[in-house]
C-alpha cells in the first residue's frame, strides 16, 4: 500500500460552501461532503479506508462528451496545494505523487502535468471522471526495464463507484462487501533526472474521504414519465471547477435521459424519468454574471413545441439555480434556439406571472419534486382509532402541539382536513373523545395528499379499507392478509405491501387492487413514495439481513395514440433496485425527509438511533441522540416537525433533527404526515 510520502499534499484549507437549498430545517448539521470539507486536510489518495460509498448496483455504463472549458476555476474554491515531482523519486513515489496531484484536478491540473512525459500532458483531460475505491495500493518497487530507463507499476483498487465524463454514476459495488476491481498499469521512462508517466489514466482514482473532499453533489432534473413533475438525479462534480465549464457539462448531461441505472427501464420504451430535451439537439453555453445563456442549436429543437420549450427550461433552471445547485452564483437561465431568446409566452405555473427572458427558479416553482407541505396534520393510532394532530416546525419549537381530534366523527364520517389553529403543551395528557363503534379496530392510517381518502389497515394487518372524505362507510373493503406498509402517491394510488409483494389500489369503491411487480430481493417491511411519484424507498429482509433500498415506479409504456395508458396500472412494475445507506446495520423504519434525503431508524442493542440516508448513493449520517423505542418515523418538509412511534403506544416529536425530542402527552403508534405534492388531477 502507498504510504505517505512524496506525493503527500501541503495541508490546506477550505472556506465553508453555502449550499442554497430552498427549504432547510434549523439545527440539521448535516451535509457529509459539507462536513468533510471543513475537516479538510487533503490526505494521499493511497490512504486505506474502512467502510465502502453506496452506490447503485446496476445499469450499463454510459458514454458522455466532457471537454472542460480551460477558464478561471471556481473563485470560492481554496484547496491544498499539491506537490511536484522531485528528481530523487523512485518510479513508484511518482506514480503516489501524479495520483495525489490529480485529486484536486481541474483546479491544479497543471500540477498533475508535471508527471507526465510532454505528449500526454498535452493530450490528458480525465473530465469529472472517477473510480472511488476503498484504497489505492501502489507496490513500494516497480517493474524496471533492461536499460533501467523504463518502468511500469500496477497500481490496483476495490472500486467502489464509477462516474463518466459527467459525473454520472456508471458501475458500482455488487454486494455490500463486494466490488470490482481497479486496474491501472502506469508506464514511466526517465527524462533527464526525473521518471514522467506517460500512460495516465481517462480517470481519477479517489478514494472515498478524497472523493468526500474534493466532489460535491449535484442534481440534475427530468421528469417523470407524463411530463408533470421533476426527478432529481444526483451527479458529482469537481469542487473548484469554472462556472462555465460547470454549465456546460451539466446541460450536456441533460442532453440525455438519465444514466443512473435504477432509474433507467427494464421492459419498457419510456423510462420513469426522461428528458425533455429532443434527440441531436447542440449547445452553446455562455456565463454573465449571475445568469447563464444555454443556446440549442439543430432541426429538432427548433421544431418542439412552446410546452416542450417550456420542460426543457424547467430542466435547465432547476439543474443550474435549484436546490441544491453546484454552479456558484447562477440565478437565472436565458434559454435561446440557434441563437434566437426564447420566452414563455404564458406562465408555467398557476399565480406567477411571466418573468423576463432571463427565467428564475420561482417561475417553475410549481415543477418541485418536493414541494412544500400541503398539511401541518399528521395521523396515527391510538387503542385501535385515528386520531390526527397539527405538528407544525413553529408549534413544536415553542414546546406545543395541536389539540387531538378524531378522524372520524360520531356519524362515522372520515374527517381529512383539520384547521390547525388550536394547540396545547406537547406534554399535556389528551382526552379526546370517543369514536363510534362502526369503525373497524385499526392498526395503521393514511391519508391521501390532497385529503379526499384515507385508508386504515385492520387490527390483524389482514385487511384495508378505504374512505372518500365525508363518507361514512368504507368505499373499498379488501382482504389483504400480512400487509407490512401503506401509503399513497401523488395520483392517489394506494400501495400497499404484503410479504415480498407490493400491490395497488388505483380507485376507492373498486374493490380491487393489483399486484405491481418488484425487484426487491425479499420480504417488505417498510415503504415510502417520494413526492415526486417516481421513486420509492423500501426496506427489504434481504438473506444478509434488513436493508435499505431504492428504486424507481416504472408507469409502462402508452398504449393509444393520445400518448395515454388505456389502463392506469398496465405495465406499471418497480426496479431496479439499489442499496442505499450500506452503513446502517439494521434498517426498521424510514421516511422521506427532503427531495434528496431519507430519514431511517436503526434499531440497535444500544437504542434506536436515527439516520440521515442520502439518495445519491453518499453514506449515511447518524444524528445526535438515542431514540429509546422508536419503531416508526414520520416527516413532511421542513415547515413541520418530525413524529416518532416508540414501544409502549407512546410518540416523540422534535422540530429539528439534532433534537430534542419531546414526549407527547398522548399515546399513538404509527404516525404519518401526509405526502407534499403539487396538485395534479387525479387519474380515473
Amino acid at each position: 500500500m502507498a504510504s505517505l510520502g512524496p506525493g503527500t499534499v501541503r495541508r490546506g484549507t477550505v472556506r465553508r460552501e453555502t449550499v442554497r437549498r430552498e427549504s432547510g430545517r434549523r439545527g440539521t448539521g448535516r451535509r457529509w461532503l459539507a462536513r468533510a470539507r471543513r475537516a479538510f486536510v487533503v490526505t494521499a489518495v493511497a490512504a486505506s479506508v474502512a467502510g465502502c460509498v453506496g452506490m447503485p448496483n446496476s445499469g450499463s455504463p454510459g458514454t458522455f462528451s466532457a471537454t472542460p472549458q480551460n477558464t478561471t476555476p471556481d473563485s470560492d474554491f481554496i484547496g491544498a496545494i499539491p506537490a511536484g515531482p522531485e528528481a530523487s523519486w523512485s518510479p513508484s513515489q511518482v506514480v503516489e505523487g501524479f495520483l495525489n496531484a490529480s485529486a484536486s484536478y481541474p483546479v491544479y491540473s497543471a500540477i498533475a502535468k508535471e508527471y507526465l512525459v510532454s505528449s500526454a500532458s498535452k493530450a490528458w483531460d480525465p473530465g469529472w471522471s472517477v473510480q472511488v475505491v476503498d484504497q489505492v495500493d501502489v507496490p513500494g518497487q516497480a517493474v524496471m526495464g533492461e536499460d533501467r530507463r523504463q518502468a511500469t507499476v500496477d497500481v490496483t483498487g476495490h472500486v467502489r463507484a464509477s462516474f463518466n465524463g459527467t459525473g454520472q454514476y456508471v458501475g458500482a459495488q455488487q454486494s455490500r462487501d463486494g466490488g470490482q476491481g481497479g486496474y491501472w498499469q502506469a508506464r514511466l521512462v526517465k527524462v533527464g533526472h526525473h521518471w514522467l508517466i506517460t500512460n495516465p489514466p481517462a480517470f481519477r482514482m479517489l478514494t472515498q474521504p478524497t472523493f468526500a473532499k474534493v466532489y460535491k453533489p449535484q442534481d440534475l432534473y427530468f421528469f417523470d414519465s407524463t411530463g408533470e413533475v421533476l426527478v432529481p438525479d444526483a451527479v458529482f462534480v469537481p469542487a473548484g471547477t469554472s462556472p462555465a465549464s460547470l454549465v456546460s457539462n451539466l446541460v450536456n448531461a441533460l442532453l440525455k435521459n438519465p444514466q443512473t441505472g435504477w432509474l433507467q427501464s427494464e421492459t419498457n420504451p419510456i423510462p420513469p424519468a426522461i428528458t425533455e430535451f429532443p434527440s441531436g439537439t447542440g449547445i452553446d453555453v455562455a456565463v454573465d454574471g449571475t445568469t447563464a445563456t444555454v443556446n440549442l442549436t439543430g432541426a429538432a429543437v427548433a421544431g418542439t413545441s412552446a410546452v416542450t420549450r417550456e420542460q426543457i427550461s424547467a430542466q435547465l433552471v432547476w439543474t443550474l439555480t435549484g436546490q441544491r445547485a453546484a454552479p456558484p452564483n447562477i440565478e437565472a437561465v436565458q434559454l435561446e434556439i440557434n441563437g434566437k431568446p426564447w420566452t414563455p409566452t404564458d406562465s408555467p405555473c398557476p399565480g406567477i406571472g411571466v418573468q423576463s427572458p432571463a427565467q428564475k427558479l420561482a417561475m417553475y416553482s410549481c415543477k418541485n419534486p418536493y414541494p412544500a407541505a400541503n398539511s401541518q396534520a399528521f395521523y396515527y393510532i391510538a387503542n385501535g382509532q385515528a386520531w390526527s394532530r397539527c405538528a407544525s416546525e413553529t408549534q413544536v419549537t415553542s414546546g406545543s402541539i395541536g389539540m387531538v381530534l378524531p378522524v372520524f366523527s360520531r356519524t362515522s364520517a372520515a374527517t381529512l382536513s383539520q384547521s390547525c389553529k388550536s394547540s396545547v403543551l406537547a406534554s399535556s395528557p389528551a382526552m379526546p373523545p370517543p369514536q363510534p363503534r362502526g369503525v373497524p379496530p385499526l392498526s395503521m392510517i393514511a391519508v391521501s395528499p390532497d385529503s379526499k381518502y384515507a385508508a386504515g389497515v385492520s387490527r390483524n394487518g389482514n385487511a384495508v379499507d378505504v374512505w372518500v372524505a365525508g363518507g361514512a362507510k368504507p368505499a373499498s373493503a379488501l382482504s389483504m392478509p400480512g400487509v407490512t406498509a401503506i401509503g399513497w402517491d401523488r395520483r392517489d394510488y394506494l400501495w400497499v405491501t404484503q410479504g415480498d409483494s407490493t400491490s395497488v389500489i388505483a380507485q376507492a369503491g373498486d374493490n380491487k387492487f393489483v399486484e405491481i411487480p418488484n425487484s426487491f430481493p425479499g420480504k417488505l417491511t417498510g415503504l415510502s413514495i417520494a413526492p415526486d411519484g417516481v421513486r420509492v424507498a423500501a426496506i427489504v429482509q434481504t438473506d444478509s439481513g434488513p436493508e435499505l433500498q431504492l428504486a424507481a415506479i416504472d408507469n409502462g409504456a402508452p398504449s393509444s395514440a393520445s400518448g395515454q395508458l388505456t389502463s392506469p396500472l398496465r405495465g406499471m412494475s418497480v426496479g431496479p433496485a439499489v442499496q442505499r445507506g450500506a452503513n446502517v446495520a439494521n434498517p426498521i423504519a424510514l421516511t422521506w425527509y427532503d427531495a434528496d434525503d431519507l430519514l431511517v431508524l436503526d434499531g440497535t442493542a444500544n437504542g434506536t438511533m436515527l439516520w440521515e440516508v442520502p439518495v445519491d448513493g453518499q453514506p449515511a449520517t447518524k444524528l445526535p441522540g438515542v431514540l429509546s423505542g422508536a419503531i416508526s418515523i414520520t416527516a413532511n418538509s421542513s415547515q413541520n416537525a418530525l413524529v416518532v412511534g416508540l414501544t409502549g403506544g407512546r410518540m416523540e416529536v422534535s422540530a429539528s433533527l439534532a433534537g430534542p425530542w419531546q414526549p407527547l402527552g398522548s399515546g399513538g403508534q404509527n404516525p404519518a404526515f401526509q405526502v407534499p405534492v403539487s396538485p395534479v388531477t387525479a387519474q380515473s
